[in-house]
Parts: structure tokens; sequence; C-alpha cells
């Protein structure tokens, strides 16, 4: 067709930002199939994260703020400012912690973004981890952990109460004499619930967060596709080749910040929970 060539020209001139690929380099280990590329990148960017935070936490601190620090400063109240709303000043001794969920979270969801030129052994190391189910399940599982680590230091076995609620609110309006029948019956059914609603949260914060970065890279590689056709078509809306892709990088950085702020607070909210029970 008479487009060919000037959809060729388009693609070779934006293929810069095109989404990775979402095929994934596989190693066998002890007979299990380990993402090669997300355990590379990640570990990449963990030491990129540590050493800035080094670099910044050992050169920029004074006791008169510049404005690196200032921002800094600013960003740690506003989490901080959450934080004491949801749960009370308890949950300051949790919030470094807590904020390097953020941190993480939020480098390896942009990083999606960069263009995908850089590659070491053939694995592009702009890939975000947390497309990946393996990394997003690991970050729910270290986040349920927490919580219940922190329900049992704060309140010791009596935390295991919290698996029976909500009987203590129902049992005063239920007949004395029904006791002995309804009790194991609540407690069974409660139990079973309390359950189930906490297994829900891992796939909640699972899902919720794989899912919107991998369908963003989707959608960005769809839209750059259809942009790159539509200028080939209609030579007039080539201005839309080097425009649209960018208007959706745009859309894509709120995207990772807030799915990143997201998962921060739901995190957040169930250490909380976890400390008033």
């Amino acid at each position: 067709m008479s487009f060919l060539p000037t959809l060729s020209d388009s693609m070779s001139q934006t293929s810069h930002l095109a989404a990775e690929p979402l095929e994934y380099h596989t190693i066998s280990l002890f007979g299990l199939s380990i993402h090669e590329d997300t355990v590379l990148v990640t570990f990449i960017w963990l030491v990129c994260i540590a050493w800035v935070c080094c670099v910044f936490f050992k050169n920029s601190l004074s006791a008169i703020p510049g404005r690196l620090q200032v921002a800094v400063e600013m960003f740690i109240g506003f989490f901080d400012d959450i934080a004491v709303g949801l749960g009370g000043k308890k949950m300051r001794k949790y919030l470094p912690f807590i904020l390097s969920f953020f941190v993480f979270i939020s480098v390896s969801n942009l990083i999606g973004l960069l263009p995908p030129i850089v590659k070491i052994h053939g694995i592009i190391i702009t890939m975000p981890p947390t497309r990946d189910l393996n990394t997003t399940l690991a970050l729910a599982l270290v986040a349920f952990f927490t919580f219940q680590f922190v329900g049992y230091k704060e309140h010791g076995l009596g935390y295991l109460k919290h698996y029976l609620h909500p009987m203590s609110d129902i049992m005063p309006i239920l007949p004395k004499w029904s006791y002995i029948v309804t009790i194991p019956m609540l407690a069974v059914f409660f139990i079973i619930l309390n359950i189930v609603e906490e297994v829900s949260r891992v796939l909640s914060l699972t899902m919720r967060l794989m899912g919107n970065i991998l369908g963003e890279h989707i959608v960005i590689g769809v839209m750059i596709g259809l942009v790159l056709i539509t200028s080939a078509m209609a030579p007039l809306l080539a201005v839309f080749v080097d425009v649209m892709p960018f208007a959706l990088q745009f859309m894509g950085v709120l995207t990772c910040i807030v799915q990143a702020f997201v998962f921060t607070l739901l995190t957040m909210s169930y250490v909380a929970s976890a400390i008033e029970h």
C-alpha cells in the first residue's frame, strides 16, 4: 500500500517511545522457573536507590536546609500526617519501612516510561519489575506479614481475637439461652470470614498494582501504534506522532505515582488497624 514507506519512516523515528516486550527471560533454578530479567532489574534499581539515599543523607543534610532537603522533609511530613491520622503516634516507628514501599514502587513504575534502549545480556533494564506478578505478590506478602507482626507485637496473642470480630457486638443482642448454639456457629463463620478478608487484601494489593502497570504499558504501546498508522495514512496528522506519545507518557507518570501511593496508603491502613485492634 502507498502509505507503507511513510509508516516505516515514522516507526523508525518513534521506536524509542514504544513499550518493552511482554515476554520474560527465564532460567531454571531448583526446578523452578525464575524470571531472570525481573530479578536483575530489581537488583540494579535497588542498588541505585540505596546509593542515592546514602549520598543524600551523607552530603545534603544540614541545620539550614536547602531546597532538596526541604522537599524531602515535606514529603516525609506529608506521609507522617497521614500515618498519625490513621493509627496515632505509634505509626511513626513503622513509617520508614512503609515509605520504602512508596520509594521502591514509584521508581519501579517510573523506569518503565524510560526508552527501552539499554540492555544487559539482552535484558532491558528499564523494564518495570512491578509489571511482573511475582514482584507485586512479593510486595503484598511483605505488607501482609508486616501488619500481622505489628498486631502480635502490640497486642500479643490477644490479637487473635480480631478473627472473631464482630462477635462482641452481636452477642449482647442475642438471648443467653441461645449461646450454646449460636456462639460456636458464629465463631466458625467469623473466623472463616476474617481469614478470607485478609487473603483478599493480599490479592487486592497484588492484582491492582500489577494490572495497572502492565495495562498502562499495553495501552501506551497500542496508542503509539495507532498514532503511527494514522499519521502514515493522513500526513496532515503526522504532528501527533511526536505529540501524542508524550501526552500518553505524562498520563503514565500520573498512573505510576498514584499506584505507588495507593499501595502505600493501603499498607498504612492495614498497619493502623493492627495497632488499634
